[in-house]
């Protein structure tokens, strides 16, 4: 067995391989290190004011995306689908509280209510597969004019995750 730290949570897994991905952010497994090669201040970095500003609007996306996932999962109709959107509301529950740290800034007090979906299964997840792709997009754009190596690393890895979730997005529908 061995501990792996995530690089873009800093959330620990134990396992005798990393895992795919992250439990936690869903970063790709490469992202997974030895707990050794984690410095413990990677997110201490120096901003830019458009990187504030990046991280700021990410903060929002995060916050609106992970209260819409938690109002899907509160369904009862479909038991199946309701969870793996509460799972998808807690990897981006994550992706906030990572922008948080990097800014610098306490973690939103609302972060866990649920918001309002809004209506059905099929036009919820269209508007899922939506933000997935806004975020994917804005994501890989701040990555391109980040000047700093930690935060191009988070926003191109969070950028992969979001995608990701397209693809689940995809696979949804399939269960409606």
């Amino acid at each position: 067995m061995k501990i792996y730290r995530c690089r873009i949570c800093g959330e620990t897994y134990l396992g005798s391989e990393a895992p795919a991905m992250c439990p936690f952010c869903g970063a790709h497994r490469e992202l997974m290190v030895d707990t050794g090669d984690y410095p413990l201040d990677i997110n201490v970095v120096q901003l830019t004011e458009v990187e504030r500003a990046d991280l700021e609007t990410a903060i929002d996306i995060e916050l609106s995306n992970a209260r819409f996932y938690l109002a899907m999962s509160l369904r009862t109709d479909n038991p199946a689908l309701a969870s793996a959107y509460k799972r998808l509301a807690a990897v981006e529950t994550e992706h906030c509280s990572v922008f948080c740290k990097i800014a610098g800034v306490p973690k939103p007090a609302d972060l866990r209510e649920a918001g309002t979906e809004l209506g059905g299964w099929d036009a919820d997840i269209d508007e899922s597969a939506r933000r997935e792709r806004r975020a994917s997009a804005l994501y890989a754009d701040f990555a391109d004019r980040a000047t700093n190596a930690r935060l191009i690393e988070v926003w191109q890895a969070v950028s992969a995750v979001e995608t990701d979730h397209i693809e689940l997005d995809a696979l949804a529908k399939s269960y409606i």
